[in-house]
């Protein structure tokens, strides 16, 4: 939809997701070299969940990005509520891997508004993720969002959802959205661009014109 646009786009898959194994990495930093690696500057970074995170490490890195777009991003990391969603995700990988048509049916379920595309692409994600991400990530990846946020030296908007599978909890959530200049809430779940993939574009076209840069957007 925003190839539709006019947009370039780049998928980009972080290490542990996608059937990439997590390998060697130990941090935020390191998911953040491995794209580096991969893709190349200059882009406006739109970074889902723990990709938000990654985006604004990508964000420090000299040059690379021209601005970043926080989808939907987590609270603090190696907390209770982190560990819990962890083990939740774990079960639930573990339930796609054992049964993937059921997981697919209750998904549908509890998301009326996706396409049997859409719980099929999430189930496969499921499926080739590293049963090690949820685990390492909970125990050993941590990060102060609006710390990270006020640091970035390039532009950052954020699109969240709003309900009880929101993944941004409070206080961080106050935070941003009060200190952000381009902020969209959708009534949506956790998976923004699948709930209201109309919403989801136009924020992301909204966010990328903000940035008055020539050329086709990337």
């Amino acid at each position: 939809m925003l190839e539709e646009r006019g947009w370039q786009v780049e998928r980009a898959t972080l290490a542990g997701h996608g059937g990439r194994p997590l390998g060697a990495v130990r941090s935020v930093a390191d998911l953040a070299d491995d794209v580096v690696e991969h893709h190349a500057a200059g882009a406006l970074v739109v970074g889902h969940s723990l990709g938000a995170v990654v985006a604004l490490e990508l964000a420090a890195r000299a040059s690379y990005a021209v601005g970043v777009l926080l989808e939907d991003p987590p609270g603090p990391g190696r907390t209770r509520r982190s560990r819990e969603d962890a083990e939740q995700r774990t079960r639930e990988d573990a339930a796609a891997r054992t049964d993937p048509h059921t997981a697919v049916t209750e998904l549908l379920h509890g998301h009326p508004t996706w396409t049997r595309r859409d719980a099929r692409t999430v189930v496969e994600g499921r499926l080739r993720s590293d049963p090690a991400l949820q685990r390492f990530s909970a125990r050993h990846l941590s990060w102060d969002l609006p710390a990270r946020v006020a640091a970035s030296p390039v532009p950052v908007g954020l699109l969240v959802a709003v309900g009880r599978y929101s993944a941004l909890a409070e206080p961080d959530r106050s935070a941003l959205t009060g200190s952000l200049a381009h902020v969209t809430e959708v009534g949506a779940g956790h998976h923004v661009h699948l709930d209201a993939p109309e919403r989801w574009v136009a924020a992301v076209d909204a966010f990328g014109a903000s940035l008055s840069r020539g050329g086709p957007p990337r």
